[in-house]
């Protein structure tokens, strides 16, 4: 079973997941962690399917978000929330920073986060008062500002794996002269990933398929395999249609299961 849940905000993504497979009777993995500030797509899978997120085309993640002008908050969110008084921006102001920050942009992901430093979580380490230094890192972006109502901005955020939209509202209220934090944040999907249902499994993989000219029976027992029995011969990874079932198989000077009897969903 492979699906996009929606997740609500004030939960972790690790809990909700817990709480849903609980009520599924499964136990569920999910890939693309949302804070728990955050809302929206999370896709889930029971135990043998999460094994495929490797293999599932998972970009562009796409969020809307809204930054707070005047607030101030160490996580960049919503928690702990102090407050300063700002001049109020432009529009015009407004519009040339989204214009600006397109693209590849270079940013420091924020202290409270999920990454690791010497073996712990960096958000461990700040919230127990520990020095955090974070690696600069490359998101790819596309940005659309959306609304403007002071102090209010609503933004829609295409961006690669790995992207903090925190981070990058930070880099708008930077450029703007002016402090602010995220209010609300949604994911609305995960690649090709943007419906709230079950997925097929076996066509969600963004792999080419290849087929086997031999007893299909080798597959399914695992046997080794000959290159001269796949219809398509260069050095790649396939998918695999096995009726019932499918494999994911590395072609190279060594045939190799890389997934086998993968189920269909």
């Amino acid at each position: 079973m492979i699906f996009l849940a929606n997740k609500p905000i004030n939960i972790s993504s690790n809990s909700y997941a817990l709480k849903l497979g609980k009520k599924l009777g499964l136990k569920l993995g999910y890939s693309g962690t949302l804070d728990p500030f955050a809302s929206g797509a999370l896709l889930c899978a029971d135990k043998k399917h999460a094994k495929l997120f490797r293999f599932l085309n998972l970009e562009p993640k796409v969020y809307e978000a809204t930054i707070w002008l005047g607030a101030i908050s160490p996580s960049l969110d919503n928690e702990n929330i102090s407050f300063c008084s700002v001049k109020e921006p432009s529009l015009e102001q407004i519009m040339q920073a989204f214009a600006k920050y397109q693209g590849d942009i270079t940013y420091t992901p924020p202290i409270f986060c999920a990454k690791k430093i010497n073996g712990k979580r960096a958000y461990e380490l700040a919230r127990n008062g520990e020095k955090v230094e974070l690696n600069e890192c490359v998101m790819s972006v596309r940005a659309k500002f959306l609304h403007y109502n002071f102090p209010f901005i609503s933004f829609r955020l295409s961006a690669s794996k790995g992207t903090y939209v925190r981070s990058y509202a930070k880099l708008i209220c930077d450029e703007l002269g002016v402090k602010g934090t995220l209010s609300a944040l949604r994911r609305l999907s995960e690649g090709g990933f943007k419906e709230f249902k079950n997925y097929d499994a076996f066509n969600s993989v963004d792999l080419e398929e290849n087929f086997y000219l031999g007893d299909i029976n080798d597959l399914l027992l695992g046997k080794k395999l000959s290159l001269s029995d796949f219809k398509k011969q260069d050095y790649k990874t396939y998918k695999i249609d096995l009726g019932d079932c499918f494999s994911i198989i590395r072609l190279d000077e060594k045939i190799e299961y890389i997934l086998n009897k993968v189920e269909k969903c």
